[in-house]
């Protein structure tokens, strides 16, 4: 009987040990859980943060640089016998040939392909060509309607000016061949 009484007590110091240690392992799981959870989430918040700056510091354009562009133009378009009008970012831009922007972008072709081009007023955007400023000239001489159109973007993070003179049919842009206008466009893209 004594025996008995000696396996009994030794089989329940046993389980009460083993749910002691599972307790406590239950008690450093949940502890190990609460801190990989607010580790995670000192993370995430610092992963935001970071990532909002870094999206705010990664802006390609912005409004000093439109002031440049637009004292720019101010100079070049005399050079050129041309007077052109700006998109401001809030009035449509008309042109001759009946095409508002930034709303014409939408049926503007880049070298015949459609759906590439967009207004991005920071550069970056879903388009592989983002706009960031539009300038237009209409012409008076005939034939008329004429009209050249110079859209300032970034393709692949790199600056181009396409230029669209299409005066019937699709709006059609392709990159311009002056290169006094694209030299100047990537020299305050880059600064």
């Amino acid at each position: 009987m004594k025996k008995l009484i000696g396996v009994l007590a030794i089989a329940g110091l046993s389980v009460a040990l083993v749910g002691c240690g599972n307790q406590n392992m239950q008690s450093s799981s949940n502890t190990a859980k609460t801190n990989s959870e607010a580790s995670s989430n000192q993370n995430t918040t610092n992963n935001t943060s970071s990532s909002s700056e870094s999206h705010h510091d990664s802006s390609l354009w912005n409004n000093q640089k439109n002031e440049q562009l637009a004292s720019f133009m101010q100079k070049w378009g005399p050079t050129m016998h041309q007077s052109y009008e700006q998109y401001d970012g809030q009035n449509e831009l008309k042109v001759s040939t009946g095409i508002t922007y930034p709303d014409g972008l939408s049926k503007e072709l880049v070298e015949g392909q459609s759906g590439l081009i967009g207004w991005a007023p920071s550069g970056k955007g879903d388009y592989e060509y983002n706009v960031v400023a539009i300038y237009n000239h209409d012409g008076t001489e005939p034939p008329l309607p004429n009209r050249i159109t110079y859209f300032f973007a970034f393709h692949n993070g790199k600056p181009v000016v396409l230029v669209d003179q299409s005066n019937n049919g699709d709006p059609d842009c392709h990159p311009t061949t002056n290169t006094d206008l694209e030299s100047n466009f990537e020299r305050i893209a880059n600064q």
